[in-house]
C-alpha cells in the first residue's frame, strides 16, 4: 500500500495541495487531486495543507500491535524530536508509557545520530568528496534521486540515523522487532527501500492515536535536568553541524532547510558550485521538529526548539555526547537514481493550450498561481501531461463567468438596471435603454434613478430590506405598463431593478375586456327581444285558444240539441 493516498469523498476541488507540492506530483482528474506515487518525494505538505483532510497517510498501528500480540520483542527507536512533540521529561519517562502499550524497551535514535555524525567527520577528515550533503533526510535524498540525479554523488553515502540505530538495536537483540517512532512520513518509504533493518515506522500522530485508544494520558513535564547529549540537537535546523567538530577541517558548513531552498542549493551543486562545503539539508523548515507529523505545524515551533535545546545541552559550555563503542556493521549505502523522466511538450502545444485558456498574448499570462502552478506556461505543460485541467485557471473561469453573465444581462428581453445604495445608476442593459427611450447606457450611468422613475419603491426596499416582486404599475411618462421587481443585495450595497414590459399584454387584456362587455351587451339585448317575441306569441296563442273553445262548445251544444 502506498504511503500516501486520497480520500476521494473529501477532495473538494480546491487545488491547495497542488500549490503546496514543490515537485507538482499531483494529478487533477475528475475534479479530484491524485498523488502520483512515482513522482512524489513524501514531504507531507499536501497532508498538512489539505483543508478537507483528504490525504491519507498509511496507518501501520495494526502491524505493531500484531507484533506485540504475537510475543515479539518490540523495541522502539524514538526520533530525537520526540521531546518537542510529547510533554515528557525525557526518554526514560517516554519508555514507561511505551511499555504500557506492550513495548519491550525504547531507545533514542540520537544514538544512531551520534554514529552518523562521527562518520561525517571521518569523511571530512579524509576529504572523500568535494561537496557533502547530509543523508539524514529521506525526502531530500528522494528529491535528488528523482529530480537531480547529477547531484547523487554529493550525498554522503552513509546510512541515516534511523537505519544505523535499528542495526545497533539488532546487534544487541538479534530477534528484535524495531519500530521507528517518527515526525516524518517519508521514513515509511525509507524502511521499504532498505528492507530487513527497520520493521515498522509509526508517526507521532499514530502514537497519539494509540495512546488515546488505550486512554493513556501523558502528564506534562519540563525537560529533565541532566548532562545532555549534543547529538540530540539533530532534529532542529543546524543541529547536525552543531554536534560536529568543525574547527580546522578546511570545510565550510552550510545549513539549508525548506524544500525550495534545498532545490536551489542542489542546482548550485549541479552547476559546480559549493565545493568544499558540508551541507546539512532538511526538507522541513525548522527541520524535524517541524515535520508533517508534529505539533509544530499546529502550534509554536519556538517552543519545540527550546525543548530540544534544553534536552540536548541544558548546561553551558558542556559538549557531552553519547559514549558508544564503534559499530561492527557497514555504515555505507548505495543511492541509485530514480530519475523521473517527463516529456517536454512542443511549443505549438503550449500555445494552443494557452489559447484555450484565453491567453493569446503575453499580457494575458497573469501567473497568479491560483491553479497551483507558478506560471501559466507551467500550467499549460501540466495540462499537456494530463496532470491538470484548463478549468483550474481562476482568471479563465472568472472571465467565462463574467462573459456569460454579461451575455445574459444584455440579451435579456426584460429591462435590468443596477443601483447603488444612493440610488445612482451603476449599470443598465439594452432593454432598459429601449424602455426609457435612452440611446445607450453611458447617457445615464452615474445619474439618479429619480431622473427616470419615481424612486419610492427603491427607497422602500432599502429601508425595509424586503424585496418587491412583480408589482404591476403604469409609467405614464413612457406610456408603458410594467411588472417591477426590486431586489436588495446587502452584501454589495446595491439594488437590482427588473422591469418586464407588459404593455402589449395589458392592451390585449383591455381590448378583450372591451369586446367582452360589448358581447354581453348584445347578448342582453337579444335575450330581451326574444323574451318580448315569446310573450307576444303567447298572448296571440291565448286569444286563439279562447275563440276555439267557444266555437267548439257552440258546435257541441248544437249537436246535442239535435239529438233531443
Amino acid at each position: 500500500m502506498d504511503v500516501l493516498s486520497l480520500k476521494k469523498a473529501n477532495c473538494k476541488n480546491c487545488h491547495k495541495c497542488i500549490r503546496a507540492c514543490p515537485v507538482k506530483s499531483i494529478r487533477f482528474v475528475d475534479n479530484q487531486a491524485k498523488i502520483i506515487t512515482q513522482e512524489c518525494i513524501l514531504c507531507g505538505r499536501c497532508v498538512v495543507t489539505c483543508p478537507q483532510n483528504a490525504k491519507r497517510v498509511r496507518n501501520d498501528l495494526t502491524e505493531v500491535m500484531g507484533a506485540i500480540g504475537s510475543g515479539k520483542r518490540v523495541i522502539a527507536s524514538v526520533a530525537p524530536s520526540f521531546i518537542a512533540h510529547f510533554p515528557v521529561a525525557g526518554i526514560e519517562e517516554f519508555e514507561t508509557y511505551l511499555k504500557q502499550l506492550g513495548f519491550f524497551a525504547a531507545r533514542e535514535t540520537a544514538q544512531g545520530a551520534y554514529i552518523v555524525k562521527s562518520e561525517y567527520e571521518k569523511m571530512i577528515k579524509e576529504k572523500k568528496q568535494d561537496v557533502i550533503i547530509s543523508s539524514c533526510c529521506h525526502t531530500v535524498v528522494t528529491l535528488i534521486q528523482k529530480y537531480h540525479p547529477m547531484a547523487i554523488s554529493a550525498i554522503a553515502p552513509v546510512l541515516s540515523p534511523m537505519m544505523t540505530h535499528a542495526k545497533m538495536i539488532k546487534e544487541e537483540y538479534p530477534d528484535a522487532y524495531v519500530v521507528f517512532i517518527s515526525p516524518c512520513i517519508s521514513k515509511k518509504d525509507e524502511m521499504c527501500k532498505v528492507p530487513g533493518v527497520v520493521d515498522c515506522v509509526l508517526t507521532f500522530d499514530e502514537m497519539e492515536q494509540w495512546l488515546q485508544k488505550k486512554e493513556i494520558v501523558l502528564e506534562k513535564h519540563s525537560v529533565q535536568e541532566e548532562e545532555g547529549r549534543v547529538s540530540r540537537f539533530f532534529p532542529r535546523t543546524g543541529g547536525i553541524i552543531d554536534c560536529m567538530y568543525t574547527q580546522g577541517t578546511n570545510y565550510k558548513y552550510l545549513t539549508v532547510d525548506g524544500i525550495e531552498n534545498c532545490m536551489e542549493a542542489i542546482k548550485e551543486i549541479e552547476n559546480g558550485g559549493l565545493k568544499g562545503y558540508f551541507i546539512e539539508m532538511s526538507a522541513c523548515e525548522g527541520s524535524c521538529i517541524n515535520g508533517p507529523s508534529t505539533k509544530a505545524y499546529r502550534e509554536n515551533i519556538l517552543g519545540s526548539r527550546v525543548r530540544v535545546n534544553d534536552y540536548a545541552k541544558p548546561k553551558e559550555n558542556i559538549r557531552a555526547d553519547f559514549d558508544l563503542p564503534s559499530v561492527k556493521f557497514n555504515l555505507s549505502r548505495q543511492i541509485p537514481s530514480e530519475f523521473v523522466v517527463e516529456q517536454e511538450p512542443p511549443q505549438s502545444a503550449i500555445i494552443e493550450i494557452l489559447a484555450k485558456m484565453g491567453k493569446t498574448k503575453p499580457e494575458d499570462e497573469l501567473n497568479c498561481g491560483t491553479c497551483g502552478y507558478p506560471t501559466c506556461r507551467e500550467k499549460a505543460k501540466a495540462v499537456y501531461k494530463g496532470k491538470a485541467d484548463i478549468t483550474m485557471c481562476l482568471p479563465y473561469m472568472k472571465e467565462r463567468a463574467e462573459s456569460f453573465s454579461d451575455n445574459v444581462f444584455n440579451v435579456s428581453p426584460n429591462a435590468i438596471f443596477v443601483l447603488d445604495d444612493k440610488l445612482c445608476i451603476l449599470q443598465m442593459n439594452n432593454a432598459a435603454c429601449h424602455l426609457f427611450n435612452i440611446g445607450n447606457e453611458k447617457a445615464v450611468k452615474g445619474s439618479m434613478i429619480v431622473e427616470l422613475l419615481d424612486p419610492t419603491d427603491f427607497e422602500q426596499v432599502l429601508e425595509s430590506g424586503n424585496d418587491i416582486i412583480d408589482k404591476k404599475m403604469y409609467l405614464a411618462e413612457y406610456d408603458k405598463y410594467v411588472e417591477l421587481s426590486v431586489v436588495l443585495d446587502s452584501e454589495h450595497h446595491s439594488l437590482f431593478g427588473i422591469m418586464k414590459d407588459i404593455t402589449q399584454e395589458h392592451r390585449r387584456n383591455e381590448k378583450y375586456k372591451e369586446r367582452r362587455a360589448k358581447t354581453i351587451d348584445i347578448t342582453d339585448k337579444v335575450v330581451e327581444k326574444q323574451m318580448r317575441i315569446v310573450q307576444e306569441i303567447a298572448s296571440l296563442l291565448g286569444e286563439t285558444t279562447a275563440e276555439t273553445k267557444i266555437a267548439l262548445t257552440s258546435i257541441k251544444s248544437t249537436v246535442l240539441s239535435e239529438d233531443e
